[in-house]
């Protein structure tokens, strides 16, 4: 018998282009209206997207680089690699303009005498079509923010006739925190009147909260020249089954609205999430049908898959003692007072109550709802602390 099922149409990994975006008109129209103003008025107001793991930043970056190369604007997408405190910026400088053209849908033509530049400074360009790669090893040396500056410029030249705009998509910007300092040379590269008046770039960076917090603080010069700022939240409820019903749209497998309820409920819009429980539910559908039947096998999976990727990190970060809190709030189903910690946890005492909660939240594993009271942050969260008792 023929199989008429479509394959699986979910993707359960970070990073991966969901089938169908929905959603992020906000974000979209101010994109639009940053690009449009890059066009007309030649006016770059570089901007940040903030969101926490798993929530879709890659994938609103990625569908910026559609809509701006929809409309032929030259689109650099690439992620920031991770890095050291003891990493210098030189090699931040030379990890970043070697990638940015690396990653821009040009012929070799266009930037083979800049690609010959970079080479002729120590700088490998591993683009098809390109020469000889460098060893790895080799260090450029200099100013990174003059070296930065002065590549720029240069790469601008070479690709001008080809484009009234390039955007830069810098995705993954909190793995320079270890090296915080080098975002201000971005910063003051791109202030400086050689790259205003004489390019024509646009810089959207994505990042996540917590990193860069620090520059929200105090009122950090970064965080006042990054503006604005996107925060990216879970999708609504409409969102959600819009999401549903469009990536199950001809597959041959349908979810009964049971279930479209469940996943909502358990994952309240988080992409990542759903990704993930969505994927273990189309795999379990019997002739071609997803019922109550097959749910808490694909919970199940779904919340170990997420274990392994996530909650078993930060879970393993909290002592004997905090793990007791967490599965009494677990169990409770609500936000839960201190006192109310104190009184099922009867070896407890007041003072140590209030401390293992204030950890608990510096680790991400809480939030405080409101004072003196305390929540776990995610749903699937709380099914994962659940099975570990």
């Amino acid at each position: 018998m023929r199989n008429s099922i479509y394959p699986n149409p979910f993707t359960p990994k970070s990073g991966m282009e969901p089938r169908v975006f929905i959603g992020r008109e906000k974000e979209i129209g101010i994109f639009e209206r940053k690009l449009d103003e890059a066009l007309k008025l030649k006016r770059y107001d570089h901007f940040l997207i903030l969101g926490e793991w798993g929530i879709g930043k890659t994938s609103l970056l990625r569908e910026f680089k559609k809509i701006a190369q929809a409309n032929k604007v030259l689109t650099s997408y690439l992620p920031i690699r991770e890095f050291q405190e003891s990493d210098k910026f030189i090699s931040a400088t030379q990890h970043l303009i070697s990638q940015i053209p690396r990653n821009l849908p040009v012929k070799y033509e266009i930037l083979k005498n800049f690609m010959e530049y970079l080479r002729g400074i120590g700088i490998s360009l591993p683009i098809i079509g390109g020469g000889v790669q460098l060893p790895e090893k080799i260090e450029v040396e200099g100013d990174p923010q003059v070296l930065l500056l002065d590549i720029l410029e240069r790469l601008w030249h070479a690709v001008k006739k080809e484009t009234d705009v390039v955007v830069i998509l810098l995705d993954d910007a909190q793995n320079y925190h270890p090296i915080s300092g080098y975002l201000t040379i971005i910063k003051n590269v791109l202030s400086d009147d050689v790259i205003v008046k004489n390019t024509g770039f646009l810089f959207v960076l994505a990042s996540t909260p917590e990193a860069w917090g620090q520059f929200l603080k105090k009122h950090h010069p970064i965080g006042r020249y990054f503006i604005p700022t996107l925060r990216l939240n879970r999708l609504c409820h409409s969102e959600t089954l819009d999401v549903l019903d469009k990536i199950l749209d001809a597959t041959g497998v349908t979810f009964n609205d049971s279930i479209k309820s469940k996943i909502w409920q358990y994952t309240e819009g988080h992409p990542f999430e759903l990704q993930i429980l969505c994927s273990f539910l189309y795999d379990n559908q019997l002739g071609g049908k997803v019922t109550d039947d097959t749910w808490e096998v694909s919970l199940d999976m779904a919340i170990t898959q997420i274990g392994n990727i996530l909650f078993d990190h930060l879970y393993d970060d909290a002592s004997p003692s905090e793990k007791e809190i967490l599965k009494v709030i677990s169990e409770e189903y609500k936000p839960v007072e201190s006192k109310t910690i104190t009184e099922k946890i009867k070896k407890f005492k007041n003072e140590a109550v209030n401390k293992y909660l204030h950890r608990l939240v510096s680790k991400k594993l809480l939030i405080l709802e409101q004072r003196g009271v305390f929540a776990l942050p995610d749903r699937m969260f709380r099914e994962y602390v659940l099975r570990k008792f």
